[in-house]
Parts: C-alpha cells; structure tokens; sequence
C-alpha cells in the first residue's frame, strides 16, 4: 500500500469542505481516463469508494466520502504509510477532525504541524524509511515522465530523459536525486514548481535498476511509457552500453 501512498501524494487529496452548516469528509484521487482501470483495481483491492467521469475534462475520479470506510479502510494505511510530502499536514488536520466526530464546519480543529517539521525537511530521514522505495514506485506514477525526443530535426536519434516534479517540494526531489543516484540537480521554476530531470546514462541506467528490483511496479499508463521508454533504449545505438530489461514485472496491483 506505500504506492498507493506514493500515488495519492501526487494525484489524490484529502479535503473537508463546508455542505450548509456541516463538514463533508473526502479522500480522492483523480487521473486521465486512460487509468480508469487502474483505479478500479485500486476500489477492487480496498473494497470501498466510488468512481466518477468527468467527460469534459477526460478525467476520472476515485472518491471515498463515507466516514466508516474512511476511519476503517483508509486512516490505517496512511497511519502505517505516512506521506512524506507537506500534503501529510492536511491528512493529519483530516485525521484529527474526522476521528474528533467534528460535524460542524465552524467547529473545525486547526492541526499544529511543528513537531513533524523535521522530517520532511531532512533528506537522509526520508531515505530512511522502510516503505520509501516502494512509496517512490507511485509518486512516479503520478508525477513521473519517461519522454524521448530528437535535439534538432537534423538528428539521427532520440535522446531520454526521466523527469519528476511536484510543486513546493525540493526537499523531497532532493531525496529521490540521493535515492535514484541522480547527478543533476533539482531546481524551482517561476511557478514554484521543483523538478529533477535527467538525460546522463549513468542515472538513466540507475533508474532502471531501481524501477526493476523494487517489489511494487508501475500500472496503468505510466507503466506503457515506462515499457515504450525501455524499448527505446535498447534499439537506440546512443544507449547500447546499458543494461536494459526485456521484461518489467508482472502487472499487479501492489
């Protein structure tokens, strides 16, 4: 369940909003329709949640509204999982108020987040954690980019590249650089955003081994760009010198 996690920090939400006088309690994630039957293996596996379209957008949702099924299916993972991003602050301000039984929104309780500030903050505690690998499996579900593309119109072949960003979160790109032994840096745009992208063998090839002996594995999309990305690699004569799997796991949920 750490990809879960690891998805839900770049895809999913935790969030109370104001219905007339009362809290409404959701845990959610959305993704194009193309994952649609990703998340219904997710709703298979926990058992619980409900599945929406947005056609406009060609988007899908997976929603969990039901206070039970989220103190009795959902609170345990993120308890045994904690996210590792800053989103953890508002599950924690979703866990304190929901277990508190707060039903009216203007008796909601603000969640202090300074005692867990360190964490998040401190690369090598990240690293650290027993669940990070498989943690990082999902966020680069969500927030992960396997892309090939050509320098110039001139050029022979394509060159890779493996990106992951998230908005306000260098800390955390700054530990799956350690973790993927990645030699470029990540940086921040005008839009806050911090993104860690690679083109160099070394870290593609580093990519790769890490990808392949993790127990959980990408689905869904992510998991077709990955493939197509690896097939590019082994027929490009720029990359020849890797070591590239001809075969990338089974297609499990967890």
């Amino acid at each position: 369940m750490a990809w879960l996690v690891g998805l839900v920090e770049g895809d999913g939400w935790f969030s109370i909003t104001k219905n007339g006088k009362y809290c409404k309690y959701e845990f959610g994630i959305e993704l194009h329709e193309r994952d649609i039957q990703m998340l219904y293996k997710i709703k298979k596996a926990l058992g619980v949640g409900t599945i929406s379209f947005k056609k406009d957008q060609n988007k899908v949702s997976f929603r969990i509204r039901k206070k039970p099924h989220l103190k009795e299916v959902i609170l345990p993972i993120f308890d045994k999982y904690p996210m590792i991003s800053t989103k953890h602050f508002k599950y924690l301000r979703f866990r304190l108020n929901l277990l508190n039984n707060i039903l009216y929104y203007e008796n909601l309780m603000d969640y202090n987040p300074t005692a867990t500030l360190t964490l998040y903050n401190n690369v090598d505690n990240l690293i650290k954690l027993d669940y990070f690998d498989n943690w990082l499996v999902g966020f680069i579900e969500a927030e992960g980019c396997f892309s090939k593309y050509k320098l110039t119109s001139l050029s022979l072949y394509n060159i890779v590249s493996f990106e992951v960003s998230q908005t306000n979160q260098l800390p955390l790109l700054m530990a799956i650089k350690k973790r993927l032994s990645i030699t470029s840096n990540p940086y921040v745009d005008k839009t806050n955003n911090a993104k860690l992208k690679t083109t160099s063998l070394d870290s593609i090839q580093n990519v790769i081994h890490f990808l392949d002996k993790t127990s959980a594995k990408l689905k869904g999309h992510k998991r077709l760009q990955y493939l197509l990305f690896l097939k590019e690699l082994r027929t490009n004569p720029k990359y020849k010198k890797l070591r590239v799997p001809k075969i990338y796991g089974k297609n499990t949920l967890i």
